[in-house]
């Protein structure tokens, strides 16, 4: 789980995920991405509440959401699991949808589990930026994705690890290049549709972009559209 400045959601999002996993050893590392706010000590303390559950990973120096996707992931992969659920820290999903993830991978009968986002409400300049990305990795994998960037995603560990190899530490969009990667691979990849929330904390926006108004990008978000398609094409994988 990826985390930047998730101080006021991210507890009531832990608990939700720690009570729907009941019956499962199950492990928590989130990786905070130099969060401005108290997000690192909120989770310290959370965790030393409830046995510990989660191990915090501080990210040095300020990453980015991609980066701190991979980190989070190589983590989840060191604990020699059967299977890592990834999600970010914003709370978007439900406890219960993260458990149905996990399950269906668990089976065996699936190598990948995306979280099919549903009831998103987003922008106009969010749906354009998810066609975009449902395009680039039909032109890449010959297959179109209907999310191709979702958070929540279940991975066999022992499919994970040779994609995360594929993947750079410094990756704008690492779950683009998974999503590509997996579907050029033939593995089997199952799309659970999912209920997408509104994020966790009061601010349904968030800080990453720096977004003010909801309805329009940022500076901060074009540049890092520009950038993370220079990176994509520069890939060529």
């Amino acid at each position: 789980m990826p985390a930047y400045n998730e101080a006021n959601g991210i507890p009531e999002f832990l608990a939700e995920i720690t009570n729907a996993f009941t019956g499962l050893d199950t492990r928590i590392f989130v990786v905070d991405d130099q969060s401005s706010d108290d997000t690192a000590q909120v989770v310290e303390d959370w965790s030393a509440a409830h046995g510990g559950v989660v191990t915090l990973i501080r990210s040095t120096p300020n990453a980015g959401h991609g980066p701190t996707t991979v980190k989070a992931l190589r983590a989840g992969l060191g604990a020699d699991p059967q299977v890592v659920v990834a999600v970010d820290g914003d709370g978007q999903f439900y406890g219960a949808d993260l458990r149905r993830v996990a399950d269906l991978a668990l089976t065996g009968t699936v190598d990948i589990v995306e979280g099919v986002r549903t009831h998103r409400g987003d922008p106009l300049f969010r749906q354009i930026a998810s066609f975009a990305t449902r395009t680039l990795v039909q032109a890449r994998a010959g297959v179109r994705p209907s999310d191709a960037n979702t958070p929540l995603r279940g991975y066999r560990a022992e499919v994970l690890a040779p994609l995360l190899d594929l993947v750079p530490a410094d990756a704008y969009t690492p779950n683009l290049i998974i999503s590509a990667a997996s579907r050029r691979r033939g593995l089997r990849v199952i799309e659970l549709p999912v209920e997408s929330l509104d994020r966790r904390g009061g601010e349904a926006a968030g800080s990453t972009w720096g977004q003010r108004r909801r309805s329009l990008p940022t500076k901060r978000f074009l540049t890092f559209c520009v950038n993370a398609t220079k990176q994509w094409f520069g890939a060529g994988r």
